[in-house]
C-alpha cells in the first residue's frame, strides 16, 4: 500500500490552463481535415500536428495569451490567428501540413 501511495504521490498534477483550453478547441475544429493532433504538456502547452498522410508534415502550433484574447503562433513564429478565428486558424495550420489547399 505504500508503494502504491508513493507513486501516486509522484505522478504530476496537471493543472488546466487557458492556453491549454484553447489548443484543444483548435485541434476540434482541426478534425475536419483528417489530421492528427495531441496536445502536448509542459512549461508551455502546445498543440502538434500532424499529416498522417506525410511523414514530415508535422507543425507544433503554440497558444499565447493576448490582451484582449490569445494568439495561435507556428513553431518558426509566424501568427496564424486568434481564439475569436478558430476556423480559419485551424485551415491555415491545415495547410501547413498539406491537409488542404490554399
Amino acid at each position: 500500500m505504500a508503494q502504491s501511495r508513493q507513486a501516486h504521490e509522484e505522478q504530476p498534477i496537471r493543472v488546466p490552463s487557458e492556453e491549454r483550453e484553447h489548443l484543444t478547441k483548435l485541434a476540434g475544429e482541426l478534425a475536419r481535415y483528417e489530421v492528427s493532433t495531441a496536445v502536448v504538456d509542459g512549461d508551455a502547452p502546445y498543440l502538434r500536428v500532424t499529416n498522417p498522410e506525410s511523414a514530415h508534415a508535422v507543425e507544433d502550433v503554440l497558444c499565447e495569451r493576448r490582451e484582449l484574447d490569445h494568439a495561435f503562433i507556428a513553431s518558426f513564429g509566424v501568427y496564424l490567428g486568434s481564439s475569436g478565428s478558430l476556423g480559419v486558424t485551424a485551415h491555415k495550420v491545415a495547410w501547413l501540413v498539406g491537409a488542404t489547399e490554399a
